[in-house]
């Protein structure tokens, strides 16, 4: 299979797209940014052409698949070329920053039957996975608490991997909001309730003082009357801080490690899960995105499912501006 990359400058990109790719059987066939320092920067043993310009590599390589990355801002024109274009593609999260053009986008992706996948990568932990096919199969029981955090250290490092464009709420949408929030709400929506009925989000500024948000705390109020709350940072003074949780009336879930641990049953068998964590995602996320596109298989998340969620996120962003609880 041959691959491009598009928007090298992104960190995902040489932190896991690139060496998920070199260890798969796909080949990477080009690279691109806008940047030609980038260029010289990010994946310098990649014996490909290197391009500033993405349609020139589009017309001249013609690449089975192309993995994706942009300012937020200016993601979903980019996923609209690559849909006129009939090229298939993997985009990272979140798309966009406006909720009703990515919408359409989906419709177009169906109407053109293009095939995308969206790198909402937390579908892939172990606890997830083993509570979806609990929900899949009808026997994960009624939820009634969800609670997921995300914490992350300072922002200045976007400045220090050449994506200041993170601090600029116009261009990144947001601060933790549009760069975690993706997973916390995708989650909610993924095993809980898919209608979110009511979005409340308080935010605060007073670690870095920045345009973007430190912090943002997210209250999900579905269709069925569960209430999740999902709260993401960037308030540590350095790596990560992560703790999710669900409960039903059948089971309960919760801890620091989404790869391995066991679903607590309530008055039925514990269930053991283990599987992709944190720091193994990444290459599961690739690895399984290649198969399905090879075999013909929808992704697991799309421009329709990323759609929905940034909808979620307008409504939080419009409800920690208004400081007021926004009907969806």
């Amino acid at each position: 299979m041959r691959v491009a990359i598009l928007g090298a400058a992104h960190w995902h990109v040489g932190l896991y797209y690139i060496p998920a790719l070199k260890s798969s059987d796909a080949e990477i066939v080009a690279i691109h940014d806008p940047d030609s320092e980038v260029l010289q920067r990010v994946g310098a043993e990649l014996d490909c052409p290197r391009y500033t310009d993405h349609a020139e590599l589009l017309d001249k390589e013609a690449p089975d698949l192309v993995f994706a990355h942009a300012p937020h801002a200016h993601m979903t024109e980019l996923a609209d070329e690559l849909i006129s274009r009939h090229q298939p593609f993997h985009m990272e999260k979140p798309m966009g920053v406006d909720w009703a053009r990515l919408d359409a986008l989906a419709v177009k992706a169906q109407t053109e039957d293009v095939w995308t996948s969206v790198a909402l990568v937390s579908r892939y932990y172990g606890a997830v996975e083993a509570l979806r096919r609990l929900k899949e199969r009808g026997e994960l029981g009624t939820p009634c608490h969800y609670y997921h955090c995300l914490f992350a250290g300072s922002p200045h490092r976007y400045r220090e991997w050449g994506v200041g464009w993170m601090l600029d709420p116009q261009l990144a949408g947001a601060g933790p909001l549009w760069n975690f929030g993706p997973h916390v709400i995708d989650l909610y929506m993924y095993l809980v309730d898919p209608e979110v009925a009511q979005v409340e989000c308080c935010t605060s500024h007073a670690v870095h003082h920045l345009p973007i948000e430190d912090i943002a705390t997210i209250r999900l109020l579905g269709a069925s009357g569960v209430v999740g709350t999902g709260e993401v940072s960037y308030t540590m003074p350095d790596s990560y801080q992560r703790f999710f949780s669900l409960t039903t009336d059948r089971f309960h879930c919760g801890g620091v490690d989404m790869g391995r641990g066991v679903v607590l049953g309530r008055e039925c068998e514990d269930i053991a899960f283990d599987g992709p964590d944190s720091d193994t995602v990444y290459d599961c996320y690739v690895n399984d995105t290649l198969r399905r596109f090879a075999a013909g298989e929808p992704a697991k998340a799309t421009i329709r499912d990323m759609a929905s969620v940034l909808r979620v996120m307008h409504a939080a962003r419009a409800s920690a501006r208004a400081q007021a609880i926004i009907a969806l």
